[in-house]
């Protein structure tokens, strides 16, 4: 018996889609290998309309997450050190984020339907798509649901373009132990070297990110951990020395963008539609979003009777999802540039941009709902 939808991919977004879709009466097949996430040092923080959004799914991350409660930005520049607190209670929320470890993610996610090989070849067709496994098993579905990633061979198959361009910086990304307790506080810092955010995690544990130039992540990486962690600590001493406590890993930041997501039976989600750097905590947001919208058109198409690979019902998804898509990622962008880069002016624009929040509460406020929701 043929599936009527396969999702491609094994991380968190093709479970939740494949999960979201069978709950809605599809019969729908998640298809990629075991992913063992164990060393991820990874963190993603849900956002309260992602987690009211996870909530109607029957997703709970509470149970592994740690709230974020306050935000505190830091930036260094002219006019010395400005810092503007940022909380829940001033974007009337009951958190700003629920924060887990992506292997965390993984495991409070419902099993769902799963072919586990790896898809190696996405043939689309005029009623049908034709998928090929690693294991020498083909499928035959109705539409094919891109969740793998930016390298997506099922988006490539069906002529989707993904827009790329580099932003000129990279990340260090590892889980890192705090000598005194974060309380929910998440800090992020800007400073001559680049960016530094500690994500608290549990009591006293923090998913630590810093972005800078590439030479200066490849330099700064090239030392023993604990000489970084001591670098680290003094660019951030607010919850005393940082202490590594997983593997760390370095990749350089882009922005992508695929203006027609959906076409040829082939629907593109998450990482496989956009691509988002670390900064404003919007990629796996985006991706919650992504499946609430298509698990919604494609639930009233069926219900009307209609082909829900059909050219009509994918030509649907666009304008309902990149509108907000492009707003995001536009935003990220021009944050990148001057949030990510030590040069005065760019100093000069974050601090008074910063000052002018704390002034203006009712812009201060609007900020925070727009990111949250």
């Amino acid at each position: 018996m043929q599936p009527d939808i396969a999702v491609i991919g094994n991380g968190p977004t093709a479970q939740l889609a494949t999960h979201a879709l069978s709950a809605s009466g599809f019969d729908a097949l998640m298809v990629g290998p075991p992913a063992d996430r164990t060393d991820d040092p990874r963190t993603t923080a849900l956002m309260p309309s992602s987690v009211e959004s996870l909530d109607s799914l029957g997703v709970d991350v509470r149970q592994k997450a740690t709230p974020l409660l306050d935000l505190r930005i830091e930036t260094t520049g002219p006019f010395g050190l400005v810092s503007e607190l940022f909380t829940a209670a001033d974007a009337r929320e009951e958190f700003l984020a629920q924060n887990l470890f992506i292997k965390d993610l993984l495991a409070v996610m419902p099993e769902v339907n799963t072919h586990s090989a790896a898809a190696t070849r996405v043939v689309p067709g005029d009623d049908r798509v034709h998928v090929e496994c690693a294991d020498g098993t083909s499928l035959e579905v109705r539409l094919v649901i891109a969740a793998d990633g930016f390298q997506s061979i099922a988006r490539e198959a069906a002529g989707i373009t993904l827009r790329k361009r580099s932003l000129g910086r990279s990340a260090l990304c590892v889980p890192v132990n705090l000598e005194q307790p974060h309380h929910r506080l998440c800090i992020e810092r800007y400073d001559d070297t680049g960016t530094l955010t500690l994500i608290p995690v549990a009591e006293y544990d923090a998913s630590l990110i810093t972005i800078a130039a590439p030479e200066d992540i490849a330099a700064l990486a090239a030392h023993e951990d604990d000489v970084i962690a001591r670098k680290l600590s003094r660019r951030q001493p607010a919850f005393g020395a940082i202490r590594f406590s997983g593997a760390k890993a370095v990749f350089p930041l882009s922005l992508g963008f695929a203006p027609r997501p959906a076409q040829n039976r082939v629907v593109a989600i998450g990482e496989s539609a956009h691509i988002a750097p670390p900064i404003a905590a919007q990629g796996w947001n985006m991706s919650v979003r992504d499946i609430m919208t298509l698990t919604r058109l494609l639930s009233d198409a069926r219900d009307k009777g209609d082909d829900v690979g059909a050219p009509g019902v994918l030509a649907r998804y666009a304008p309902q999802r990149q509108p907000d898509v492009a707003g995001r990622l536009s935003a990220i962008g021009a944050l990148a540039g001057v949030a990510t880069r030590p040069a005065p002016a760019q100093k000069f624009l974050r601090q008074a941009g910063l000052m002018a929040l704390g002034r203006i509460q009712g812009a201060k406020r609007g900020l925070m709902r727009a990111g949250l929701r």
